[in-house]
């Protein structure tokens, strides 16, 4: 029985939104060609990728039961007794599949792809490799606040993730020729495909990608999922989406309300709802909508809330046609990490979402998930001394980004965990 084994390196292909290849969107690492290079769509085919040296010698650990450097996110998770992405189905029949160099002859029928960094939001969350906006934003603070620029680079992965580069755009999608090949090998290959971004609804591209499979009567094949912040539709999905064989919106909202709206900025509640009931009234027989919050430090109080906002939204029918995805938990940038809060915060939030518990019980899928964030509220992971560091680092930033937006502020919508930050600083 091995004990790294994960089905994605037999049947799933993940496209970074730079255009590079992973294993799927929890590894860190580029898929690299037999010179080291970093394989990329600009420069190699998808068919090369998936039999590629890197690709194969991961094949061959797993078989092995070797510990896999790129999968410690999951790893991680799983030991802290959260969900990971590693998928353990079929093993006997994958490795079967599997020739003595690590190779298979079969093609990947799953996809992930990240139609590069475009976007129109800019989440407390995020970092410029998901969102253009979110680089932009720090860059035009730092022209009057140079330190803090300096600071925000510095402090990469602690207070944004990937830092290196903020007005890194990726719009390799933009090439026809790489663009054409992509279209032609998912029509030809794939079956299931997510599409992420940036945010794909604003992504020409995504749209032609439906025209493309529907003037090819290829929707009737595919299963489909779209994460999207929920800021816009396009009236074309009513005759897009009853073609597919099954759709799925992941719908990326992170509180209700105004809190949303902070965290997700800047976003509108109202046309949130707008848009989820869009989708709502188009599901039918083969549609499905599944809430994904980010858990991190700014909504952990309101997930209560979220989830009993989520239940009257599904009518009944959570578990039926509207579930609930607990993968997205934030770890990093670490000051979103729920973890660094004080603990006289955590134990407040801890003993608030314990008095939803006989509602969130009956739901066999929400009840698990839940108590283990009650149960990680009351452990103490970050030592003194870096839960200090970054509480002063959440405020720093978040304080300067509200400064700039001028709008409403995490201490306006978080009065006890602002008192809690004061007190635990002073």
């Amino acid at each position: 029985m091995s004990k790294t084994y994960c089905a994605k390196l037999w049947d799933h292909q993940y496209i970074h939104m730079s255009g590079s290849l992973r294993y799927c969107c929890a590894t860190m690492d580029n898929i690299l060609d037999a010179k080291g290079n970093t394989m990329h769509l600009n420069n190699t085919s998808l068919d090369q990728a998936w039999n590629s040296e890197t690709v194969r010698d991961t094949r061959l650990k797993m078989l092995k039961g070797e510990d896999i450097a790129a999968c410690s996110k999951c790893v991680d998770q799983e030991q802290r007794g959260y969900k990971s992405m590693r998928v353990v189905d079929n093993m006997e029949k994958n490795f079967s599949l599997t020739k003595e160099d690590g190779s298979i002859d079969v093609f990947p029928n799953d996809m992930e792809l990240h139609l590069g960094n475009l976007c129109n939001l800019k989440c407390k969350m995020c970092g410029q490799q998901y969102s253009n906006q979110v680089g932009k934003e720090i860059l035009e603070i730092g022209k009057d606040d140079p330190d803090f620029l300096k600071w925000v680079t510095k402090e990469s992965g602690n207070v944004n993730i990937w830092t290196n580069n903020l007005s890194v755009e990726y719009r390799w999608f933009q090439n026809q020729k790489t663009k054409n090949k992509l279209f032609e090998y998912i029509g030809k290959h794939i079956t299931d495909l997510g599409v992420i971004g940036g945010e794909p609804t604003v992504i020409p591209q995504f749209w032609e990608l439906f025209e493309y499979l529907d003037d090819r009567k290829l929707l009737g094949k595919m299963s489909m999922t779209i994460n999207t912040n929920l800021t816009n539709v396009n009236p074309k999905l009513t005759k897009w989406l009853p073609k597919l064989k099954r759709w799925n919106i992941w719908a990326s909202v992170d509180g209700v309300g105004e809190r949303t709206e902070y965290i997700r900025y800047p976003s509108s509640w109202n046309k949130v709802n707008e848009n989820l009931n869009f989708y709502k009234e188009l599901s039918g027989d083969n549609g499905h909508i599944t809430l994904s919050p980010a858990i991190q430090l700014l909504n952990i109080d309101q997930l209560d809330e979220i989830l009993i906002w989520w239940l009257n939204f599904c009518d009944g029918e959570f578990s039926k046609k509207h579930y609930i995805s607990w993968m997205a938990q934030v770890w990093y940038p670490t000051i979103c990490n729920y973890d660094i809060a004080p603990k006289s915060y955590k134990i407040m939030v801890a003993n608030k979402l314990k008095q939803s518990l006989p509602i969130i019980e009956k739901y066999k899928q929400l009840i698990d998930f839940y108590q283990v964030q009650i149960e990680n509220l009351s452990k103490d992971v970050c030592n003194f001394k870096d839960r200090k560091y970054f509480q002063k680092a959440f405020i720093r930033y978040n304080d300067k980004q509200d400064q700039h937006r001028n709008k409403t502020s995490w201490r306006q919508l978080l009065p006890e965990l602002s008192q809690a930050l004061t007190e635990s600083l002073s």
